[in-house]
């Protein structure tokens, strides 16, 4: 038997029809596969293009944020610098006063003499934008030209401070001095009075009257205990009905100090240490509420030149850069009581004058009282500038208990001084407080605190010949026993706050 080798016919196959249904399945599926498989490349390729993609905004977000953040940096460093630029500009002007002075002293001395009594210190500190604005920007050359008549356009480095804003100077000493409880029984009674001269205006009685922030009525004498009792070293409460009698003996007489503090919620004891700042005076008892704060400490928040309290000033007050506000605390702390003292209108017809006044000397340079005994002659209504005192003070003059107690507590000349600058770079800003004591100061090697003999809290500012009556002579005793004053040009930074 024999096998046939002869191919199948095509007729053949196709008469099969599973065979035909076997070869279609699988050229479908070959070409589903086919298909399947092209999906696939492109979903994958989608895929890796979206992360792709993904990585690249990621570093580009990461390149914008790295290049904010160092440019961030790099205007806050500028801005930094330009503001404690303004504070060294500051220094600078507060320093050149006693030449500035000489240099016009043929110009204010007939001038004064009008006044009768020689130019005393010129508040240049008035005229820091005229000065220093060619610093901050091109147009400040043209004011400084016709100010002073110098040719600016040859000069060099001016109008760098691009973002710099003006210059702040507030003189502290034309303010009440709040940290001088433990200084002395002198001082303490002195800080007192004013405090009780500042609080006796009739217009505050409603704000007396009314619950405080933290509920409880307080009165003017508490006010005034919690100022004095908050900061002074000792327990003892302050007794204000002692110094009302001018009977003080000390800067403390009363009782123990109560728990009022520490019986809030929360609690906190008293500091029973100086103020740091002015806003520490928002932990005294009824300074927290805003009524009595705006009324008492701080009238425009916006303007600190209409403060009226202060804890880093030299202790006396300055009689011609002093608000109409604090000159009557000060004459009313050792005058009888006079009219602006005990009425309201008398008292906010006093303000008003002393304001008007001033707008006419202070804001232009202008020096009034060359002495404080000029000045407690004006108050009590000698010579021309006492005319127009008692016209403030309703055509009487204002009667004067210790005029000597008087005397020495205001002086004519400042020492202590504010100074804000501030600086805006791009989104960077910077804003500087720094507080200049212009005053010499002992050398590190020898005591940092000022000699104070019987609550005296002024510092000679140079050697003089010693005082028998003072301890050491009233100079500053060094390791050695030798007196020692050490000249600060440009003052001392006695504070520095950087927002």
């Amino acid at each position: 038997m024999t096998l046939s080798t002869s191919p199948i016919a095509p007729s053949e196959v196709s008469a099969n029809p599973l065979r035909v249904a076997r070869t279609k399945r699988r050229v479908r599926a070959r070409a589903l596969r086919a298909r399947s498989e092209r999906g696939v490349a492109l979903l994958m390729v989608l895929t890796t293009v979206a992360l792709l993609f993904v990585m690249g905004q990621q570093l580009r977000e990461d390149v914008e944020v790295s290049y904010s953040a160092a440019s961030v940096s790099r205007d806050q460093l500028i801005a930094h610098y330009e503001a404690k630029s303004g504070i060294n500009l500051a220094r600078l002007l507060l320093f050149s006063e006693p030449t500035i002075r000489r240099a016009v002293m043929a110009t204010l001395g007939p001038l004064m003499a009008m006044f009768g009594g020689p130019p005393g210190q010129i508040p240049v500190w008035e005229q820091v934008d005229t000065l220093f604005a060619a610093f901050r920007r091109s147009e400040g050359n043209s004011a400084l030209s016709e100010t002073f008549g110098v040719n600016a356009a040859t000069a060099k480095n001016l109008g760098g401070l691009r973002g710099a804003e003006p210059i702040l100077i507030v003189d502290e000493d034309s303010k009440i001095n709040v940290n001088g409880a433990s200084r002395g029984a002198e001082v303490a009674r002195r800080e007192a009075a004013r405090l009780v001269g500042l609080t006796s205006n009739p217009a505050y009685e409603p704000l007396f009257a009314q619950r405080d922030s933290d509920g409880q009525f307080t009165d003017r004498s508490t006010l005034l205990r919690e100022i004095v009792d908050y900061s002074d070293q000792d327990q003892t409460s302050f007794d204000i009905g002692q110094l009302l009698n001018n009977s003080v003996s000390g800067p403390s007489a009363g009782g123990p100090e109560d728990g009022f503090y520490n019986a809030l919620r929360p609690g906190y004891p008293r500091k029973n240490a100086p103020y740091d700042s002015v806003e520490e005076l928002r932990m005294v008892r009824g300074l927290g509420d805003d009524d009595l704060w705006h009324a008492i400490v701080d009238p425009d928040p916006a303007n600190p030149r209409r403060r009226n309290l202060t804890v880093w000033g030299s202790g006396q007050v300055n009689v011609n850069t002093a608000n109409g506000q604090t000159l009557l605390a000060v004459i009313c702390a050792f005058g009888a009581s006079s009219a602006p003292c005990t009425d309201a209108m008398a008292a906010r017809r006093f303000i008003t004058g002393i304001t008007m006044v001033q707008g006419f000397t202070v804001s232009m340079g202008l020096p009034i009282f060359g002495s404080p005994t000029m000045f407690v002659q004006t108050v009590q209504g000698q010579g021309m500038l006492g005319q127009m005192m008692r016209t403030f003070a309703g055509d009487r003059p204002i009667e004067v208990r210790d005029a000597g107690g008087l005397e020495r507590a205001i002086t004519v000349e400042s020492k202590v001084f504010s100074v804000y600058a501030a600086s805006r770079v791009g989104m960077a800003y910077t804003r500087i407080h720094a507080v200049i004591d212009m005053r010499t100061q002992p050398p590190i090697d020898s005591s940092y605190l000022r000699i104070t003999a019987g609550g005296s809290d002024v510092l000679p500012t140079a050697p003089t010949a010693p005082n028998p009556n003072l301890p050491g002579g009233g100079l500053v005793q060094g390791p050695n026993g030798t007196p020692q004053v050490q000249e600060a040009r440009g003052g001392t930074i006695v504070y520095w706050r950087e927002d």
